[in-house]
């Protein structure tokens, strides 16, 4: 029997409702977000917010309309009426401070990732947006393109069988600047919270995590992690071997080992330019083999239909 993955079923990003959004951080990945919130879907941004007015207003000029606002603060995006939700995009150090004033502000909430700096700052997070009854999310975005909706239907349906074993890495090369962010610990820098959370992400996708196993890693003159390996127990008995870094370029991919069959991501782990299914058998001498294979090649932010590899 061949092994067939599932076709993406995520309805396209302009049968959303259309809300009035604020940018805090009028950065880079603002501007990447922006372009696709514009371009995508129907709503607007209706404010910006940064400690320089000039690049709040730069920002609304290249991605907003004729009613957008630019603030020299951040405040001021929040105390804004138009504003439906607010996307903070500020460097990591940033986000839980921003996201509870966010949060007493009444406003409902998407956080570039990581949403904090570590799980105490997230609960506290999650405990005020639940008591004020406002919606906030992590900017995980793998989970919400195609390709991350066909993992999950595949997790579910059990084609794997029972996933034993999941490997994630993302190590990118960064140049060594003692001054920019990525080295800065005061600005939470470092190779986990910057690329590792792509691989932890996936894991946790597959199976939530239950335990740290191991952990080692290298760090930075700076303080911060250049590299690091972890292990980790997940809830449905499978572990999963972790790997990113800053000073290396890895495979960026992952893999998923079931007992009826594998799920390979290639390279890039976070959008997945390709899956590859393979289902397993029993060959000659009892050794494992693949029986048939069919691979699916996915476009960011679109999808083609699966090409069968037979025998």
């Amino acid at each position: 029997m061949s092994l067939a993955l599932p076709q993406p079923a995520l309805p396209h990003p302009s049968s959303a409702p259309a809300v009035n959004w604020g940018i805090l951080g009028p950065g880079w990945i603002a501007s990447q977000f922006a372009s696709s919130l514009t371009t995508l879907t129907r709503s607007r941004i209706a404010a910006v917010g940064s400690r320089s007015q000039e690049r709040s207003a730069q920002f609304a000029q290249r991605h907003g309309d004729s009613k957008t606002r630019a603030y020299d603060s951040y405040d001021q995006v929040l105390n804004d009426p138009s504003v439906d939700v607010v996307y903070i995009a500020v460097p990591h150090s940033g986000h839980a401070e921003l996201a509870i004033k966010a949060i007493n502000a009444g406003k409902h909430l998407l956080v570039e990732k990581p949403m904090t700096l570590n799980a105490g700052q997230t609960q506290q997070v999650i405990t005020a947006a639940r008591a004020a009854g406002v919606f906030i999310m992590e900017a995980m975005w793998s989970r919400l393109l195609p390709v991350g909706n066909v993992i999950a239907q595949v997790i579910e349906s059990g084609l794997l069988g029972q996933v034993l074993s999941i490997n994630a890495d993302f190590g990118a090369k960064f140049a060594v600047d003692p001054a920019s962010r990525i080295y800065d610990p005061a600005l939470g820098g470092g190779a986990l919270l910057d690329v590792g959370i792509y691989p932890i992400a996936f894991s946790a996708m597959v199976s939530p995590v239950r335990q740290l196993l191991h952990a080692s890693g290298r760090m930075t003159e700076t303080g911060v992690d250049a590299s690091f390996t972890a292990v980790l127990a997940n809830e449905d008995g499978s572990t999963t071997s972790v790997f990113s870094s800053i000073e290396t370029d890895s495979p960026q991919s992952a893999w998923i080992a079931g007992t009826r069959a594998t799920l390979e991501v290639r390279r890039p782990i976070f959008a997945g330019s390709r899956l590859v299914a393979a289902q397993l058998r029993w060959q000659h001498r009892r050794q494992p083999g693949i029986q048939r294979a069919l691979c699916c090649n996915w476009p960011r932010l679109g999808s083609r239909p699966c090409c069968p590899v037979h025998r």
